[in-house]
């Protein structure tokens, strides 16, 4: 057997470059894979939740995830819209929520028994829809929560007022993880934005290389059994069998009658595994089978 390999040439080697492991590159990647999963849980939770309060569909979309410094970010966002911070305890992390502002005056004139269409100027809002915004902001933030309790604590707060400033040099060159989604209201489109600073994710990694050991982690193995315990199983029985002779068998027809009898006791198997022994009974015209008996395996 003759092995063969091929020689690459300095010239070849133009567009190979190092796979550098401290890139931010790779590591952003791995952050998304964690981050997309989040945003996929929060649009169908959020769906329901803006739905209640509402009383109209919300369709909630998770569409993209990119990173971009925070001065892009902020410059980006289209007028009229609106931004609130938060922070997120345990960690020390300081987060921006954003929502396009046709769709937020047209949330707010919906929930107040309007049509969506009020032509007043948006910038004039009262104090009660002002504190309607914050309740926007506070559902979106719980249900964005709620997608990360199965990996972190994770509390999120709005800030009493924004402090991110272009002025700040330091502060621009941050890179931040923009989560954007598409929410439609009665046919009405718009954007809805949650950033999250890429720094303040590094708890993160010192999560995932840290070993989980299962047998002494008593949360770990509830998690674990509880999704054990939603596994579907296929239960089976055979409530009948009759030999008959094959020539009987050929002679069948549409519309004769098998005479059977039903046992006492049937055998309940999953798969080719017996579970219990059971007896034919009768509940509300149906039959069902009654447990007698586990057999031990």
């Amino acid at each position: 057997m003759t092995k063969k390999s091929k020689i690459i040439s300095e010239l070849d080697q133009v567009e190979v470059r190092a796979f550098d492991l401290a890139s931010p590159e790779h590591r952003i990647g791995a952050l998304q894979a964690i981050i997309d999963n989040v945003c996929k849980q929060f649009e169908r939770s959020a769906r329901q939740s803006f739905h209640h309060l509402l009383r109209h569909p919300v369709e909630f979309r998770f569409e993209q995830q990119d990173t971009l410094k925070l001065q892009d970010y902020l410059q980006q966002l289209q007028k009229p819209s609106l931004y609130r911070e938060f922070t997120v305890s345990p960690h020390d992390l300081h987060g921006a929520v954003s929502i396009e502002g046709d769709l937020l005056f047209f949330m707010v004139d919906l929930f107040f028994g309007g049509n969506g269409n009020n032509v007043r100027r948006h910038s004039d809002m009262s104090d009660t829809e002002l504190r309607l915004v914050e309740r926007f902001f506070n559902l979106a933030l719980g249900q964005f929560a709620n997608g990360w309790h199965s990996i972190t604590s994770w509390h999120s707060q709005l800030t009493e007022k924004n402090t991110l400033r272009l002025g700040n040099p330091i502060q621009n060159n941050q890179l931040y993880q923009v989560c954007r989604f598409t929410i439609d209201v009665c046919g009405h489109q718009g954007w809805f934005d949650i950033a999250l600073p890429f720094a303040g994710m590094d708890f993160l990694r010192e999560q995932q290389c840290k070993p989980t050991d299962v047998e002494t982690d008593p949360e770990l193995q509830a998690r674990i059994q509880a999704k054990l315990c939603q596994t579907p199983m296929r239960l089976m029985t055979t409530l009948c069998e009759r030999r008959l002779p094959l020539g009987d068998v050929m002679d069948l027809k549409q519309g004769d009658v098998i005479p059977i009898e039903l046992p006492n006791e049937v055998t309940v198997r999953a798969g080719k595994t017996s579970l219990f022994t059971a007896r034919i009974a009768e509940n509300n015209a149906s039959l069902v089978l009654q447990i007698q008996d586990v057999i031990k395996q």
